[in-house]
């Protein structure tokens, strides 16, 4: 015997004929068969349901997501086309992080679902409510550099931080070196090259030094404006941070970058050349002695 939950079963599994079966028969289907057929990847099935008038737009109880937010986040491109055609909401938000279709695609750097639903309406600049995550500081922190240009040039705000922690699209590439992003983040008319975390204080510039991505410091120390003496919270410059870390190629960058600060101590007075000794990274030493670096008293 047929009952309306049964729908959900035969959707799941892609049975197309079941269901017109089904509605030749009078039987009902369940609110959110669109859902599941679509979660499914079951494109037919889809554009079946599309012309018997179901919900496109339904929103499961669970979890807030629709139907081109689920095919979106497992990849269906072409089931979300039919959706988008079909009227579908492209900017309706899950309810646990306020993820958008838009959101989960630019997680999984698919270029092409991103293409379609930026061209559908998807609002670019649309954070989770949970960290202030944009689609943009995803992409650029999985390095997608397809999908930031794409971003870039939809008109997306590149300084949107993390409400969290402060952290900007480039900070989080510069501290996964991501080289590419970077590169475009930087060349984008606005971006705060600057713009520290909140907690830390931590600058694109210091991250990079403190990871050792040599090819970021390069980029970011061309970037106009950059602030190389720009210490985070405790006083740890970038090239307190690189010479901490014995990272000798990035002190060799930045002592060469006009202005560079040699000496600047953190706050409990330890500067790049006491902590280069103390940590045993005697190369980086011998650079800063180079350099001019006063050396530590005791």
């Amino acid at each position: 015997m047929w009952v309306a939950r049964t729908s959900r079963l035969v959707a799941r599994g892609g049975d197309l004929e079941a269901l017109q079966w089904a509605q030749e028969h009078g039987c009902s289907f369940i609110a959110g068969v669109c859902w599941v057929a679509a979660s499914g990847g079951h494109l037919d099935m889809v554009q079946w349901l599309i012309g018997t008038g179901v919900d496109i737009n339904y929103t499961r109880p669970l979890d807030g997501t629709t139907a081109v937010f689920v095919a979106a986040g497992r990849g269906h491109l072409d089931v979300v086309g039919v959706l988008i055609d079909a009227g579908a909401d492209v900017n309706i938000a899950d309810v646990n992080a306020g993820a958008t279709p838009l959101y989960v695609a630019a997680q999984q750097g698919r270029l092409d679902l991103v293409e379609l639903l930026v061209v559908a309406g998807a609002i670019v600049d649309m954070a989770l409510t949970v960290t202030g995550g944009t689609p943009l500081l995803v992409a650029a922190e999985r390095g997608h550099v397809d999908v930031v240009v794409r971003l870039i040039t939809a008109g997306v705000d590149v300084n949107t931080a993390l409400t969290d922690t402060g952290a900007t699209p480039l900070l989080v590439a510069a501290q996964n070196g991501h080289t590419g992003v970077v590169a475009q983040l930087t060349a984008t008319l606005g971006v705060d090259v600057n713009k520290a975390r909140t907690d830390v204080e931590s600058t694109p510039l210091n991250a990079a030094a403190w990871a050792g991505h040599t090819y970021v410091v390069d980029l970011l120390l061309a970037a106009p404006g950059v602030d190389i003496n720009q210490a985070q919270r405790d006083g740890s410059t970038p090239l307190f941070a690189a010479s901490q870390t014995g990272h000798l190629d990035v002190v060799e960058r930045l002592l060469t970058a006009p202005g560079v600060d040699v000496d600047r101590a953190r706050q409990n007075g330890a500067t790049p050349l006491s902590i280069a000794l103390a940590r045993g990274h005697t190369d980086v030493a011998q650079k800063l002695r180079e350099a001019g670096a006063t050396e530590p008293h005791g």
